[in-house]
């Protein structure tokens, strides 16, 4: 272990550690607010309902989209978390990273997520300066 330790150059370390520093927070200025422009905006109400009957409908492209959303989810969370101690979006880029994947629980812990009023506003936000209408995170009881 100390042999493979001191071959490692800590300064060539440091710089891809930079580079990698620099090419996510780049990726999360890009990637996280198209992410965000994409969702429509009940989202956050309809997607439980709707996941189960497209499953039903088709099978195979069911797997398909299912290894692919919980891939690209899981390499935003991973960097999301980065992003927490990296410059970048850290937040926002999990939730997204979230909302793409599929596990148990997920729509639980989605929703403690984005009950926060920052990252809600954070959301809002950014959908208001791509022209879209706002996210909405609770049936108001009107709709009922």
């Amino acid at each position: 272990m100390s042999s493979l330790l001191s071959s490692i150059d800590v300064s060539q370390l440091l710089r891809w550690m930079g580079v990698l520093s620099v090419l996510t927070f780049a990726g999360s200025l890009l990637a996280v607010p198209w992410l965000i422009l994409q969702l429509p905006e009940d989202y956050f109400i309809r997607h439980r309902l709707e996941t189960g009957q497209k499953r039903k409908r088709h099978p195979m492209l069911s797997v398909l989209l299912f290894c692919f959303r919980n891939s690209l989810g899981t390499v935003l969370f991973v960097c999301g978390i980065a992003m927490l101690v990296l410059p970048g979006q850290g937040l926002l880029t999990m939730v997204i990273g979230l909302a793409l994947m599929d596990f148990p629980g997920k729509h639980q812990l989605l929703e403690l997520l984005v009950s926060n009023r920052g990252v809600q506003r954070s959301l809002n936000w950014i959908r208001r300066k791509g022209d879209r209408k706002e996210l909405v995170f609770y049936v108001s009881a009107e709709e009922d």
